[in-house]
Protein backbone atom coordinates (compact mmCIF):
# COMPACT_ATOMS: atom_id res chain seq x y z
CA UNK A 1 0.00 0.00 0.00
CA UNK A 2 1.58 3.28 -0.35
CA UNK A 3 1.22 6.71 0.52
CA UNK A 4 1.49 9.62 -1.36
CA UNK A 5 2.22 13.37 -0.96
CA UNK A 6 1.86 16.07 -3.70
CA UNK A 7 2.51 20.19 -3.61
CA UNK A 8 3.79 22.49 -6.09
CA UNK A 9 4.98 25.65 -5.68
CA UNK A 10 4.67 28.80 -7.44
CA UNK A 11 6.61 27.54 -10.93
CA UNK A 12 5.96 24.12 -13.66
CA UNK A 13 7.97 21.04 -13.88
CA UNK A 14 11.06 21.69 -15.27
CA UNK A 15 11.25 19.50 -18.39
CA UNK A 16 11.51 16.44 -19.78
CA UNK A 17 14.28 13.45 -20.11
CA UNK A 18 17.81 13.39 -22.08
CA UNK A 19 19.27 10.44 -23.20
CA UNK A 20 22.77 12.20 -22.72
CA UNK A 21 23.64 12.00 -19.21
CA UNK A 22 26.89 12.63 -17.04
CA UNK A 23 27.30 10.94 -13.48
CA UNK A 24 28.37 12.43 -9.92
CA UNK A 25 28.10 9.92 -6.47
CA UNK A 26 28.84 10.80 -3.28
CA UNK A 27 29.09 8.66 0.27
CA UNK A 28 26.44 9.13 2.73
CA UNK A 29 26.71 7.41 6.16
CA UNK A 30 23.71 5.58 6.79
CA UNK A 31 23.92 5.70 10.12
CA UNK A 32 24.66 9.67 10.18
CA UNK A 33 23.77 11.87 12.81
CA UNK A 34 20.30 14.36 11.82
CA UNK A 35 23.40 16.56 10.50
CA UNK A 36 25.21 15.89 7.39
CA UNK A 37 28.74 14.94 8.25
CA UNK A 38 31.57 13.24 6.42
CA UNK A 39 32.18 9.73 7.09
CA UNK A 40 35.88 10.17 9.18
CA UNK A 41 38.58 7.17 8.36
CA UNK A 42 39.92 8.48 12.19
CA UNK A 43 38.08 5.63 14.31
CA UNK A 44 39.56 4.50 17.25
CA UNK A 45 41.24 1.04 16.92
CA UNK A 46 38.72 -0.41 19.78
CA UNK A 47 35.74 1.29 17.99
CA UNK A 48 33.13 -0.73 16.49
CA UNK A 49 33.32 -1.32 12.47
CA UNK A 50 31.94 1.70 10.95
CA UNK A 51 28.56 1.84 9.52
CA UNK A 52 28.06 0.83 6.15
CA UNK A 53 27.18 3.17 3.54
CA UNK A 54 25.55 3.21 -0.07
CA UNK A 55 26.09 5.91 -3.07
CA UNK A 56 24.35 8.62 -3.61
CA UNK A 57 24.38 8.68 -7.08
CA UNK A 58 23.10 11.79 -9.61
CA UNK A 59 22.33 11.07 -13.29
CA UNK A 60 21.81 14.20 -14.83
CA UNK A 61 20.61 15.41 -18.65
CA UNK A 62 21.91 18.39 -20.18
CA UNK A 63 18.34 20.31 -19.67
CA UNK A 64 17.19 23.36 -22.07
CA UNK A 65 19.51 25.91 -23.41
CA UNK A 66 23.45 25.51 -23.21
CA UNK A 67 25.19 24.94 -20.11
CA UNK A 68 29.02 25.13 -19.78
CA UNK A 69 30.63 21.81 -18.13
CA UNK A 70 31.39 23.73 -14.79
CA UNK A 71 28.05 25.19 -14.36
CA UNK A 72 26.51 21.85 -14.84
CA UNK A 73 28.94 20.06 -12.14
CA UNK A 74 27.88 22.83 -9.78
CA UNK A 75 24.49 22.63 -10.00
CA UNK A 76 24.85 18.43 -9.80
CA UNK A 77 26.87 19.53 -6.82
CA UNK A 78 24.27 21.92 -4.91
CA UNK A 79 21.68 19.58 -5.73
CA UNK A 80 22.95 16.39 -4.57
CA UNK A 81 23.90 18.53 -1.16
CA UNK A 82 20.90 19.40 -1.09
CA UNK A 83 19.12 16.10 -1.14
CA UNK A 84 21.37 14.36 0.21
CA UNK A 85 21.16 16.84 3.61
CA UNK A 86 17.09 15.86 2.72
CA UNK A 87 17.74 12.10 2.99
CA UNK A 88 20.51 11.64 6.14
CA UNK A 89 17.98 14.71 7.91
CA UNK A 90 14.42 12.85 6.77
CA UNK A 91 15.43 9.14 7.21
CA UNK A 92 19.25 8.30 8.97
CA UNK A 93 21.00 9.30 12.08
CA UNK A 94 20.55 7.37 15.25
CA UNK A 95 17.11 5.52 16.24
CA UNK A 96 14.83 5.86 17.99
CA UNK A 97 14.68 9.44 17.11
CA UNK A 98 12.10 12.07 16.85
CA UNK A 99 13.41 14.84 15.16
CA UNK A 100 11.99 14.45 11.62
CA UNK A 101 11.22 18.64 10.79
CA UNK A 102 15.25 19.25 9.95
CA UNK A 103 14.84 17.36 6.52
CA UNK A 104 12.89 20.27 5.57
CA UNK A 105 15.54 22.45 6.07
CA UNK A 106 16.17 23.37 2.47
CA UNK A 107 12.52 23.61 1.40
CA UNK A 108 10.87 27.00 0.87
CA UNK A 109 9.43 28.32 3.37
CA UNK A 110 5.64 27.74 2.23
CA UNK A 111 6.83 24.13 1.02
CA UNK A 112 8.21 23.60 4.10
CA UNK A 113 4.67 24.03 6.08
CA UNK A 114 3.06 21.99 3.75
CA UNK A 115 5.24 18.78 3.78
CA UNK A 116 5.32 19.02 7.55
CA UNK A 117 1.45 17.99 7.46
CA UNK A 118 2.96 14.86 5.25
CA UNK A 119 5.87 13.78 7.49
CA UNK A 120 5.27 10.77 7.91
CA UNK A 121 5.32 10.00 3.71
CA UNK A 122 8.59 11.94 3.39
CA UNK A 123 10.31 11.36 6.14
CA UNK A 124 11.26 8.12 8.26
CA UNK A 125 8.89 9.45 11.09
CA UNK A 126 6.75 6.22 10.97
CA UNK A 127 9.56 4.32 11.99
CA UNK A 128 10.71 6.38 14.99
CA UNK A 129 10.89 3.45 17.21
CA UNK A 130 12.96 1.86 14.98
CA UNK A 131 16.42 0.75 16.68
CA UNK A 132 18.04 1.52 13.02
CA UNK A 133 17.27 2.77 9.52
CA UNK A 134 19.88 2.57 6.81
CA UNK A 135 19.45 3.65 3.18
CA UNK A 136 19.69 0.51 0.06
CA UNK A 137 19.32 2.76 -2.75
CA UNK A 138 20.05 6.29 -3.22
CA UNK A 139 18.81 7.01 -7.27
CA UNK A 140 18.71 10.22 -8.50
CA UNK A 141 17.94 11.53 -11.99
CA UNK A 142 18.14 15.48 -12.48
CA UNK A 143 16.75 17.41 -15.56
CA UNK A 144 17.82 21.14 -15.20
CA UNK A 145 15.98 24.19 -16.98
CA UNK A 146 18.58 26.98 -18.39
CA UNK A 147 17.67 30.18 -19.02
CA UNK A 148 20.21 31.61 -21.32
CA UNK A 149 22.97 30.38 -19.72
CA UNK A 150 22.45 30.17 -16.40
CA UNK A 151 20.14 26.61 -14.58
CA UNK A 152 17.43 28.43 -12.67
CA UNK A 153 15.49 25.11 -12.01
CA UNK A 154 15.64 21.65 -11.64
CA UNK A 155 13.52 18.20 -11.28
CA UNK A 156 14.82 15.39 -9.62
CA UNK A 157 13.39 12.22 -10.20
CA UNK A 158 14.40 10.18 -6.87
CA UNK A 159 14.27 6.67 -6.19
CA UNK A 160 15.27 6.08 -2.40
CA UNK A 161 15.66 2.48 -0.60
CA UNK A 162 15.53 2.11 2.92
CA UNK A 163 15.78 -0.90 5.64
CA UNK A 164 14.21 -0.32 9.05
CA UNK A 165 14.87 -2.45 12.20
CA UNK A 166 11.67 -2.78 13.96
CA UNK A 167 11.32 -5.13 16.95
CA UNK A 168 14.46 -7.85 15.42
CA UNK A 169 12.45 -7.47 11.78
CA UNK A 170 13.83 -5.90 8.56
CA UNK A 171 11.21 -3.92 6.87
CA UNK A 172 12.08 -2.67 3.59
CA UNK A 173 10.58 0.63 2.11
CA UNK A 174 10.85 2.82 -0.79
CA UNK A 175 10.41 6.99 -1.54
CA UNK A 176 10.00 7.39 -5.44
CA UNK A 177 9.10 10.55 -7.09
CA UNK A 178 9.89 13.95 -8.30
CA UNK A 179 11.01 16.69 -6.05
CA UNK A 180 11.47 20.15 -8.06
CA UNK A 181 13.61 22.61 -7.01
CA UNK A 182 14.95 26.18 -7.82
CA UNK A 183 18.20 28.69 -7.37
CA UNK A 184 16.88 31.64 -4.99
CA UNK A 185 19.62 33.97 -5.08
CA UNK A 186 22.57 31.54 -5.02
CA UNK A 187 21.06 28.86 -3.36
CA UNK A 188 18.94 25.84 -4.19
CA UNK A 189 15.77 25.30 -2.39
CA UNK A 190 12.85 22.55 -2.59
CA UNK A 191 9.97 24.43 -3.75
CA UNK A 192 7.40 21.16 -4.89
CA UNK A 193 7.30 17.49 -4.71
CA UNK A 194 5.25 14.32 -6.22
CA UNK A 195 6.23 11.04 -4.16
CA UNK A 196 5.32 7.96 -2.97
CA UNK A 197 6.20 5.98 -0.17
CA UNK A 198 5.85 2.17 -0.15
CA UNK A 199 6.41 0.35 2.98
CA UNK A 200 2.90 -1.77 3.11
CA UNK A 201 0.63 0.13 5.34
CA UNK A 202 1.46 3.97 5.48
CA UNK A 203 -2.03 6.55 5.54
CA UNK A 204 -2.32 8.30 2.46
CA UNK A 205 -2.15 12.25 2.22
CA UNK A 206 -2.08 14.08 -0.60
CA UNK A 207 -2.22 17.99 -0.94
CA UNK A 208 -2.55 20.17 -3.77
CA UNK A 209 -1.68 24.11 -4.60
Amino acid sequence: MAAMARRWGGRDDTGARHPRAGVVTAAICTLAAPLLTACSGDEPKDSPPPAQSVAFHVETGRGAGTLSDEARTAVETEVGDVLSNYVVRGFLGEYPREDFIRAFDDFTARTAREAAKDIEVLTGARFQDATAVQATRLDTRLSVLVVGRDPVGATAAVRFGFEAEVDGETRPFTLRGRFLLRDEAGTWAVFGYDVARDDGGAVEAEVSP
